[in-house]
């Protein structure tokens, strides 16, 4: 499921990978204190192999802005750090309510369809590069490839929708990529970590889910290409308000 919406609504999987690992390492009896971390970190590593696939499919059909992804890399590299570091210092609990307020935000945003104006172009190269570390530190904060804030922020900026879709799945590349990084990295020095991590990441989940995801993200660009999102993005919509209300419940 998180491939195919990664490749359709180019928003970063991790909004359904985190929440269910979270469930997923909780039932399995992982300490608590880690087991957002843990998520967060999990997922991105995943996002590494659904990006490359989403990104692939997209530059074959030449709907890719190679020159703003490169441009918003090194802020993407430099947030990235930023977003890992930080999560390893907040408590695990906090983290989850950040993300179970982001998942209920984005969810109403999408339910009640509101679009930003694309009333502007982007940037030149220096404030897009100081977007990039924006992007970078809040996606690797909750776990999300950046398609979630790289699509809206693209659209208010005159970039037609199917490119902008491709831009997230581009920026969720670097995004991952360094987040997993800095994960690894900072992993190594947190404590009560299960057997089968590397650092914050869980490599029997890493594995079982990128299995599935790197064909099913093929699968959702082509799709996106092909049928209205509409009718999806008001299912989903729903899903994101009932999964994030759970998680600031506790």
């Amino acid at each position: 499921m998180s491939g195919v919406i990664s490749g359709l609504l180019g928003i970063g999987g991790g909004i359904v990978i985190v929440p269910f690992l979270a469930w997923l390492l909780s039932m399995h009896g992982m300490p608590a204190d880690t087991i957002m971390q843990t998520a967060i970190a999990t997922s991105l590593a995943t996002i590494i192999i659904t990006s490359i696939s989403s990104v692939l499919a997209q530059h074959r059909r030449g709907a890719v802005l190679w020159p703003v992804v490169i441009t918003l890399t090194p802020g993407i590299a430099v947030g990235a750090w930023f977003g890992a570091d930080l999560a390893h210092f907040l408590s695990s609990e906090l983290l989850a309510m950040i993300f179970g307020s982001f998942l209920l935000l984005n969810g109403l945003r999408m339910a009640l369809d509101l679009k930003p104006k694309g009333h502007r172009q982007l940037p030149s190269n220096l404030p897009l590069s100081f977007t990039g570390v924006i992007l970078g530190t809040l996606s690797t904060l909750i776990g999300i490839g950046g398609g979630t804030l790289t699509v809206p922020y693209m659209t208010w900026h005159n970039v037609p929708i199917k490119k902008a879709i491709a831009l997230g799945s581009a920026c969720g590349l670097p995004i991952a990529l360094f987040g997993a990084l800095s994960f690894i990295i900072i992993g190594l020095q947190a404590g009560s970590l299960p057997e089968g991590n590397i650092g914050y990441i869980n490599i029997p989940a890493f594995i079982g889910i990128s299995c599935t995801s790197l064909f099913a993200a093929t699968w959702g660009v082509h799709l996106s290409h092909s049928i209205p999102t509409s009718t999806l993005k008001k299912i989903f919509s729903i899903l994101l308000v009932i999964v994030g209300t759970k998680m600031l419940l506790g």
